[in-house]
Parts: C-alpha cells; structure tokens; sequence
C-alpha cells in the first residue's frame, strides 16, 4: 500500500522593498522570504520541522537570491549618489576660493546639472553655499560642506579607480574655471580624494592632467 507522506517547504514573507536583479538587468521589487519545512500527508502540512534560511525573489522573473544582494546598490541609488557626492564636492571647491567667481559658478552648475539635476540653477546653488556656510564647524581641510565625507565615501563605493579620477578631475575643473588653483582648492582636492579612497599622489596626478587639458583647451 502506498502512504503519500513527505515533506513541503512553505514560504511567508517578512519584507520587501526595490533591489538590482541581476537576471532581469535592472530595478526591480522584491519579496523578502524565510520558509518552514513541514511534514505532509496527501499534500497537507502536518507539523513544522527545520526552518530554511532567508532569501530574495524577484517579483518580476522569479530569481532567488541571497539576502547579500541586497548590499548592491540600485541604479536610482546609484543617481542618488552621483549628485549628492557632485553637489557636496563642488560646493567644497567653491567655498576654497571661487564662491565669488562667475566662470567658478557656472563650471559647478553644468557640473551638477549632468550630474542629474537638470534644473539645477544659479539661485539653487546660492542658497546652497549660503546654507553650507551658515553650519561650517571645521576647518577647510577637513571639509567645508556638511555631509561632504559622507556623500562621496557612499558614492566611491560604486567606482573602480578610473571612475573615481572621472570624478576628481570633475570637481578639479570647478576650481580652474577662474585660474590656478589656490593652496586651499588643493587642499579640498585632497580631501575629496581621500574620500573616493585615493593617494595624494593619485589626486596630484589628476590635478596635472587636468590642468594641461586647461590650458590646451
């Protein structure tokens, strides 16, 4: 006589949110889920035995995944973190020496604007520096800008080493837009460079790449 007896994993879910399936190429929303073991009979859960570990599934496709995917950003994390480290470290620079200087201004703007704010103006990035100006408790080597080690630590995760001198060189041509850098606008380079995890001789080199594209162009 066959006895249909057996075991079925059951799952619930216990959160969810938005993470980067990597199957499906993209942002996609997630479910969260731990299971139970059970001991069936003619298909029916019985009692529970061991419990399984904690997984991800895609919403969309399906996929399981460990619960260290979280850990990866998401491409609108990633945006997030791009103008937010931009933002912080072009201000940095302005505040060294250029506030004052239109060609500064401006070179900051385009830089924040393809950074992903694309409405980003002149009277934003006024009240910025006023703001950032209004809370300074530290000296300028140590980071004018509140939030400005935090925002580029966070977004240097995401890079390997020549994306993070993309980035340096970026905010290196904020402060050439008005001349030679000042002692001071070296020194906010530095800091930004230490943020994205990079030598002070890396930072020195793209310094001198960045002025003789300068003064070519």
């Amino acid at each position: 006589m066959l006895v249909n007896v057996g075991t079925r994993v059951y799952y619930r879910a216990i959160a969810g949110g938005v993470f980067h399936c990597e199957r499906c190429g993209g942002d996609r929303a997630y479910r969260q889920r731990t299971g139970r073991r059970w001991a069936s009979f003619l298909g029916l859960p019985l009692f529970p035995l061991d419990r399984t570990g904690e997984h991800l599934r895609c919403v969309a496709c399906h996929t399981c995944y460990r619960v260290e995917l979280l850990a990866v950003p998401t491409i609108e994390q990633m945006r997030e973190a791009l103008l937010a480290a931009t933002t912080a470290a072009a201000l940095a620079m302005l505040h060294a020496g250029g506030s004052a200087s239109q060609a500064a201004r401006r070179q900051a703007v385009e830089l924040i604007t393809r950074a992903g704010s694309a409405q980003y103006g002149d009277p934003d990035l006024e009240n910025a520096l006023g703001g950032a100006e209004d809370t300074l408790d530290g000296p300028l080597s140590c980071g004018p800008v509140p939030g400005l080690r935090s925002a580029v630590e966070t977004f240097a995760i995401q890079l390997e080493m020549r994306a993070r001198e993309w980035f340096l060189s970026g905010i290196v041509q904020v402060g050439l837009a008005d001349g030679s850098l000042s002692a001071a606008e070296r020194d906010v380079v530095g800091t930004v460079a230490r943020h994205l995890g990079m030598s002070q001789a890396q930072a020195n080199d793209v310094i001198l790449h960045a002025e003789e594209a300068a003064q070519a162009g």
